[in-house]
């Protein structure tokens, strides 16, 4: 249930929110005020604050995993319990929300209701969080193995790419190159001609 204060916050404004400690808590940015707050009951929480669709996508921790999809006025839309994931971060490419359990399983789900597209299995072990570019999803887990999908509601694999050590690092896109930290490597894919 909700603890705290909540009130309604009228449209543009800015809002800080934190996922963390058991809470997911709104502040106004500039003042530091306390707009609401909602007990999310689970320490421990590594993905990050995802926002789209007029949505706040969080995450509970290790305790009593759930993703919580939160208005800006601080009330709850929807809740899911299947295939929470403790680390990787969400991915929101409109009107889907995608997650990426450590154990390699992947979830499209419908961002406004939570409800579940497809659920498949991309790989072995992740730490890094999915990333997005030109209607594409790319995968890279721990033994550097990227998986790249189409983002979209049917699940379909586009390839698969392996480079040699060890990722955690979650990839990043910038001016048209995919950059992947391995071990011991940074390495910069360009697409093809």
């Amino acid at each position: 249930g909700n603890v705290g204060r909540q009130r309604n916050v009228p449209d543009g404004v800015q809002r800080l929110i934190s996922s963390a400690g058991d809470v997911i808590q709104a502040y106004e940015p500039y003042t530091g005020e306390r707009l609401w707050s909602i007990y999310s009951q689970g320490e421990g929480v590594v993905p990050s604050v995802v926002v789209g669709d007029d949505l706040i996508f969080t995450s509970s921790g290790f305790e009593k995993s759930t993703i919580r999809a939160v208005k800006p006025d601080g009330a709850i839309a929807w809740e899911q319990i299947k295939g929470v994931p403790h680390i990787p971060s969400y991915l929101y490419v409109k009107p889907h929300l995608y997650t990426l359990h450590e154990q390699g399983i992947a979830m499209c789900l419908r961002a406004n209701t939570g409800d579940v597209v497809w659920q498949e299995r991309v790989g072995g072990a992740f730490w890094s969080s999915p990333v997005y570019a030109n209607g594409l999803i790319y995968f890279l887990d721990e033994e550097c193995q990227t998986t790249v999908i189409k983002a979209a509601p049917r699940f379909e694999v586009i390839g698969r790419n392996a480079l040699e050590g060890r990722c955690q690092a979650s990839p990043a896109i910038s001016r048209g190159h995919l950059f992947i930290r391995t071990q011991d490597h940074l390495w910069a894919v360009k697409p093809s001609p």
